[in-house]
C-alpha cells in the first residue's frame, strides 16, 4: 500500500486528472480543492510537476490564469508518449522512483510508465481526495517553499546544461562555491531534518534523532560539519552533513538538490578521505582523487593560466603498472585511468585498448546495458573516461595493451569489442575446458559453459588488433580531439629473456613492427609525441616479470621524460613528490588501519606531520 509520508514529488496528468475537460477540445474547469492542495503540496515540501499530452503554451497560460504556474517545475508538455520521459523528468529532478507518485486518469499511461520506472507509486485521479485529507491533517514544513525554490534553481540548470556538449565545461561555468563549516548545533534542526530525510547520498544510513546528534556533537574526539552550497543560479544553503571519528566516518551525507555536482566528492577529499562503510545504495561512489576542480576553482583550480599554473588537465590511460610512473608526481592536475578491481573483483584492463575507448564514450545506456549482460567480463564503471574531457589538454596513452587483447566482432551488427588475451579465442570450444580449469587467464570472471557458448554464438573471434588498424584509430582520436596533444608510450623492443608464457611470446617483435610506424607517423603529425621505454632499457635487470613491467629507476626516468613534454605543451612542469612525500604516500595508507587501532597518541601525530610535508 502506497504511504503518503514516502512521496516527495507529485507527477500530475492534466486532462480529466487535475482539472476537469480537456484543453485540446475546449475550456477546461479546475475545482477549487484539487488548486488548494497543490499550494499545501509546497506548504509541506511536496514538489509538483506534469507529464501531459497537450500544447504547452495553451497548458501555461491555463496554469498562469488559475494561478498556479508557479508552483510546477520541469514540466515535460508534448505529445509523445510518457513513459521515457516520466523517466526522465525523475532521473533529471534527483528523485528515487519509490519517492514519486503519478497521477494519471488513463490506464494506458499509467501501465506504460510502470514500465519505465518499476517501482513507482501510480493512481487514478481518485486519489486526490485522500492526498487532500492527508496532507490538510499534517503540520507543513515549508511554508517558505524552500524546496520549490530550490527546484526552480535545479531546473534552470537543467535547461542551461542543455546548451552545453560536455557536462565538465557545464559544471565550471556554474561556479559552484562549496564551504564546510563547524558550528553544528546552531543548525541542529536543519541537520537532524537531513539526517532523517536523505537518501540516495547517504552513504552510512545512520538514522540518529537530534537528541543523539546533540550528544554526538559534544565528543571531542568527533569532527563534525555542515556543508552549504551556491553558484551562479542560486543559494541550496545547507546540503550536507559529516561527522568523523577516528578518521572513521559516522555521519557522511548530503542532499539530493546538489546531485551530479561533485559536492560529496569534493568534501570527501578535501577530509583526506576518512574510512567509510557504506551501506545500502548510493547513486555516486566516492574514490580517493583530487578535489573536483569546477568547485571553488578561484581558489583552489589548478588548471588555470595564471600564476605559472598548468594550463590544463593530463591524462595518463594504460595499464596498471604506469601508477608506478605517475606516483611520481604531486599534482591535482594528473588523472589516471588505470587496471581496476570491479565490484565483482574481476580485473578490468581493456576499457584502455583503443578499439574499447573510441566507442565507449559514444554508447547509449541502452547499448551500454546489452554490453553489461552479454558480456560478464564488463563493468559500469570501464564506460567512464576523461578522454574526450575537454579540460585535458595532454594525453599520455600506453600502447602496450594493444598487442595483448583479443578483438572480437558482434554477428548481428558487426560491433567490436577488445577483451583477453589474444592467444586464447574464447569462441574456442577447444579453450572451455581451460577457462571453466582456471588454467586458461580469465581476469578473475567466473566462466560458465554455457556462457561460454552462448558468447560464441553471439561473437566472432578476430584475432589481435594490427598495427594498421591501431593507426588508423589513433588518427581517429586525433580528428575527435583536434586541439589536443597525443603522446604514445612505446613498447620494449629488447626481449625479456625468462619468458614463460604463450601470450608474451615474441612480444617484442610486436612492438618494433608498431614502434616503427609509430614513429614514422609522429614525424608526420606535430600532436603526436612519442615516450619510448626503449631509451630507458639497458639490461635483462631493467624487467621485474614480464616485457611490460619495469624496475623503479626506468618508471622514475621516463617520467622526467614524461614531465618534460607536460612543460612543453602546458608550460611548467607537474611538480616531483619529495621522498619523504613517496614514502608516506606509499606507506600511510599500507598501515592505516594498523595505526588507529594499535599505536599511542604521539605516533598518530608523527604520521600527520609527515604526511603534511
Amino acid at each position: 500500500m502506497m504511504q503518503y509520508s514516502n512521496i516527495k514529488l507529485i507527477i500530475w496528468d492534466l486532462d480529466d486528472t487535475l482539472w476537469k475537460g480537456t484543453l485540446s477540445e475546449g475550456d477546461v474547469f479546475l475545482p477549487k480543492e484539487n488548486a488548494d492542495l497543490i499550494r499545501r503540496l509546497a506548504d509541506c515540501g511536496i514538489v509538483s510537476s506534469i507529464c501531459s499530452k497537450n500544447d504547452a503554451t495553451k497548458v501555461l497560460e491555463k496554469l498562469k490564469e488559475f494561478e498556479i504556474r508557479d508552483y510546477f517545475v520541469f514540466n515535460s508538455i508534448d505529445w509523445t508518449p510518457k513513459g521515457g520521459r516520466i523517466s526522465r523528468m525523475i532521473v533529471d529532478m534527483g528523485f528515487r522512483q519509490e519517492n514519486v507518485l503519478f497521477i494519471d486518469d488513463n490506464v494506458t499511461n499509467l501501465n506504460e510508465v510502470t514500465y519505465y520506472a518499476p517501482q513507482i507509486n501510480y493512481a487514478g485521479p481518485a486519489v486526490i481526495p485522500s492526498l487532500i485529507k492527508y496532507f490538510n491533517e499534517i503540520e507543513p514544513s515549508d511554508v517558505e517553499h524552500t524546496r520549490l525554490t530550490n527546484y526552480k534553481i535545479l531546473e534552470k540548470k537543467q535547461i542551461s546544461k542543455s546548451h552545453y556538449s560536455d557536462n565538465v565545461q557545464f559544471l565550471f561555468s556554474t561556479n559552484t562555491r562549496v564551504e564546510i563549516k563547524r558550528d553544528c548545533i546552531a543548525q541542529i534542526d536543519r541537520i537532524a531534518e537531513l539526517v532523517k530525510r536523505t537518501n540516495q547520498l547517504n552513504y552510512t544510513k545512520q538514522r540518529s534523532s537530534k537528541d543523539d546528534l546533540l550528544t554526538l556533537l559534544s565528543d571531542k574526539n568527533v569532527d563534525a560539519g555542515y556543508v552549504t552550497v551556491e553558484d551562479d543560479y542560486g543559494k541550496y544553503g545547507i546540503v550536507g552533513f559529516f561527522a568523523v571519528k577516528n578518521n572513521r566516518c559516522i555521519h557522511f551525507l548530503f542532499s539530493c538538490r546538489t546531485i551530479g555536482q561533485g559536492v560529496e566528492q569534493y568534501v570527501y577529499s578535501t577530509l583526506n578521505f576518512p574510512e567509510i562503510q557504506v551501506v545500502g545504495e548510493v547513486i555516486a561512489e566516492l574514490q580517493k582523487v583530487p578535489a573536483p576542480p569546477w568547485i571553488n576553482q578561484n581558489r583552489t583550480s589548478s588548471i588555470q593560466d595564471k600564476k605559472g599554473k598548468l594550463a590544463g588537465k593530463v591524462l595518463f590511460k594504460g595499464p596498471c603498472d604506469l601508477s608506478s610512473m605517475v606516483f611520481n608526481f604531486d599534482s591535482s592536475s594528473i588523472l589516471t585511468e588505470f587496471t581496476y578491481i570491479s565490484d565483482r573483483q574481476s580485473s578490468i584492463e581493456h576499457q584502455n585498448h583503443s578499439v574499447n575507448y573510441l566507442r565507449f564514450p559514444f554508447l547509449s545506456d541502452k547499448e551500454k546495458e546489452t554490453l553489461l549482460e552479454e558480456c560478464i567480463f564488463n563493468d559500469a564503471q570501464m564506460f567512464e573516461t576523461d578522454l574526450f574531457n575537454p579540460e585535458v589538454k595532454l594525453i599520455f596513452l600506453s600502447t602496450l595493451i594493444e598487442a595483448g587483447l583479443a578483438v572480437y566482432r558482434r554477428k548481428r551488427d558487426g560491433y567490436l569489442l577488445a577483451f583477453g588475451e589474444y592467444c586464447n579465442d574464447l569462441t574456442d570450444v577447444n579453450n572451455i575446458e581451460g577457462f571453466l580449469s582456471g588454467e586458461l587467464y580469465c581476469y578473475k570472471n567466473k566462466y560458465t559453459k554455457e556462457w561460454l557458448k552462448t558468447f560464441s554464438n553471439t561473437w566472432e573471434y578476430q584475432g589481435r588488433l594490427s598495427v594498421g588498424e591501431y593507426l588508423e584509430n589513433i588518427k581517429t582520436l586525433l580528428k575527435k580531439r583536434p586541439k589536443t596533444t597525443i603522446v604514445l608510450m612505446l613498447g620494449s623492443e629488447t626481449p625479456y629473456l625468462a619468458n614463460t608464457t604463450k601470450l608474451f611470446e615474441n612480444r617484442h617483435l610486436y612492438h618494433k613492427e608498431l614502434n616503427d610506424a609509430l614513429r614514422l607517423f609522429a614525424k608526420q603529425n606535430e600532436r603526436v609525441l612519442l615516450l619510448d621505454f626503449n631509451d630507458f632499457i639497458k639490461e635483462q635487470d631493467d624487467f621485474t616479470d614480464n616485457i611490460n613491467h619495469f624496475q623503479r629507476r626506468v618508471y622514475f626516468e621516463i617520467s622526467q621524460k614524461a614531465n618534460e613534454y607536460i612543460e612543453k605543451i602546458l608550460g611548467e612542469k607537474v611538480k616531483q613528490k619529495s621522498n619523504l612525500r613517496k614514502l608516506t604516500d606509499y606507506y600511510v595508507p599500507r598501515i592505516k588501519g594498523w595505526i588507529y587501532d594499535r599505536t599511542p597518541e604521539f605516533v598518530k601525530k608523527i604520521r600527520n606531520r609527515y604526511r603534511n610535508q
